[in-house]
């Protein structure tokens, strides 16, 4: 086929794509160097960032993404309209050092409005994208048309307030209390008409910390993210619902899974992702990214609906879901990138993928740090299927360090973990015929059978000549980011698995900030490669 012929043939099955973009044709395309698709697409069913690249893309059903704008700074509190006619977004604080700017993107011209603004948060108030001011005396509300009117408020909410959230016929407002009547870092939330009139969300005055928060397809509704600190590193994060025009919030339990356990969220727990599904949420919960360490198993997700809750699996930092079985989800990486100093205030970036109404799933953008669907697409979303909790039968088959277990040494743990499970003391105590009898002893005892059952469902270590249960006791390691001994996934289970306390006492010669986990002697189980490469079970291991 000669140049003309093929260019007349492409021609032809572009102007036929275009024609039938409303019946959802799925010809591939996707965005090139400079934003413009290199085939036809379809209306935006969701927006996501990519911090580093300074973009905001924009992808349609059934996956074809295309740049919608340029960053010149970090976008913040990205939001569709209503309608899912237009974006709008505010410079970061921390990356706007030629002043913050509102900008607003009508989609289907393209045009972006940038607006210089000394101003906080953004939502949709209806079809205007609306800010509050720095003094926290007026909302500013930006049309489409690019006229700018301010709506002096009837209840100032002085500074360090912002617009949290829009809505339907109203905003949110979250403005702080003072540290002296709530604690640090406490707002009440309010909310404000076009006119400006403030109404509380009663209880009036009732504090909470918010972070990050998202309003239901129908603008009636928002659910936010708490994050209580207990000083450095030590965070604590719930999911919070209200309604507007409705007295009190609901606050469900986190859940408290075999899940959760695992990935030893706990004590200290953040909200990574939040996002309307239909008539529920989408919750993701994880580590603190600065503070401490971020194995993909680590994270959590699930779908919140009516006070109960859903598990979806492991490893997002993200997830949403749109009509037609779509879905998206920020993956967290094996191996996080090392950091700039100047990208520290940014979340864990992740691959950004999407699954399409025929199930089949691709990447739309690496380094992504947030998306989001838009109303009308979050609306259609139906309940996802729960996933099974995580657990093992049996003895792992990978040690620690992730490195497969010698298969003879790992046949003996099986072999000693079933006599223990059934009980048969003869048995335990033949294979413990190399054992001391300090270890010998509690074989006796249904405690201490127990014990050995609970033992041999953790990871061993390898030594120079066998192997460690848990891997723990040859190999200690810290709960904390970018160090030579950071917990792996495998250790975090580990240590909630078997309860293993913080290490009592830190080498002076050490300098690791996080906590330290060593198992004490009487939580070690030893095997060892005697002459001929016979596995046999040595008791206790001391290094």
């Amino acid at each position: 086929m000669n140049r003309s012929a093929r260019a007349a043939r492409w021609a032809t099955a572009l102007v036929a794509c275009v024609a039938l973009l409303g019946a959802g044709c799925d010809t591939p395309g996707g965005g090139d160097g400079d934003g413009r698709p290199k085939a036809a697409h379809g209306a935006p069913v969701l927006a996501f960032v990519r911090p580093l690249a300074r973009e905001i893309a924009l992808a349609d059903a059934a996956g074809r993404t295309w740049r919608g704008a340029r960053l010149k700074a970090a976008a913040d509190d990205v939001r569709w309209s209503p309608d899912g006619s237009a974006l709008a977004w505010i410079d970061d604080e921390n990356d706007s050092a030629a002043g913050r700017k509102l900008h607003r993107l009508d989609i289907a011209t393209g045009h972006e409005r940038t607006t210089p603004c000394a101003c906080r948060g953004v939502g949709f108030l209806g079809d205007e994208a609306a800010t509050l001011t720095t003094d926290g005396d007026a909302l500013l509300l930006f049309a489409a048309d690019g006229q700018v009117r301010r709506a002096q408020l009837s209840v100032p909410q002085g500074a360090y307030g912002k617009v949290a959230l829009g809505g339907r016929n109203a905003v949110t407002i979250a403005s702080a209390l003072p540290e002296e009547e709530a604690g640090r870092g406490q707002f009440q939330l309010a909310a404000a008409d076009r006119t400006g009139k403030v109404r509380p969300f009663l209880p009036a005055r009732a504090p909470t910390s918010f972070h990050e928060g998202v309003e239901s397809p129908d603008g009636r509704h928002i659910a936010w993210f708490s994050a209580d600190s207990g000083g450095a590193c030590w965070n604590v994060g719930d999911v919070l619902l209200a309604t507007y025009g409705e007295k009190g919030r609901r606050t469900p339990e986190r859940p408290a899974d075999a899940a959760m356990t695992r990935a030893l969220l706990k004590d200290r727990v953040t909200v990574t992702g939040l996002a309307w599904a239909g008539d529920g949420l989408t919750v993701s919960f994880g580590p603190n990214v600065g503070c401490q360490a971020v194995p993909p198993e680590r994270f959590q997700s699930y779908y919140l609906r009516d006070g109960t809750w859903s598990y979806l699996g492991p490893g997002m930092r993200a997830v949403g879901y749109g009509g037609q079985g779509r879905a998206a989800r920020i993956l967290v990486p094996q191996r996080p990138e090392p950091r700039k100093e100047e990208e520290f205030y940014l979340p864990l970036l992740g691959d950004l993928e999407f699954t399409d109404r025929r199930g089949a799933r691709h990447v739309l953008g690496d380094r992504v740090s947030a998306f989001v669907f838009t109303p009308a697409e979050s609306a259609k979303a139906a309940a996802p299927e729960p996933v099974a909790q995580p657990g093992r039968a049996g003895v792992a088959k990978t040690t620690d360090r992730g490195e497969p277990v010698p298969a003879h040494l790992r046949a003996l743990a099986q072999r000693i973990r079933d006599a223990a499970e059934a009980d048969d003391v003869a048995r335990l105590l033949e294979l413990c015929g190399h054992c001391d009898d300090e270890t010998r002893a509690p074989l006796r005892t249904a405690k201490g059978r127990r014990a050995v059952v609970r033992l041999l469902s953790s990871h061993p270590g390898r030594t120079e000549n066998g192997v460690v249960f848990p891997g723990l006791a040859a190999h200690r390691c810290v709960d904390e980011p970018a160090q030579d001994i950071t917990c792996t996934a495998e250790q975090l289970q580990d240590i909630a698995l078997l309860d293993v306390p913080v290490a009592d006492s830190i080498d002076s010669a050490e300098s690791y900030q996080g906590y330290i986990y060593e198992p004490k002697i009487e939580q070690r189980l030893q095997l060892r490669t005697v002459a001929g490469g016979t596995a046999v079970w040595v008791g206790r291991y001391a290094p």
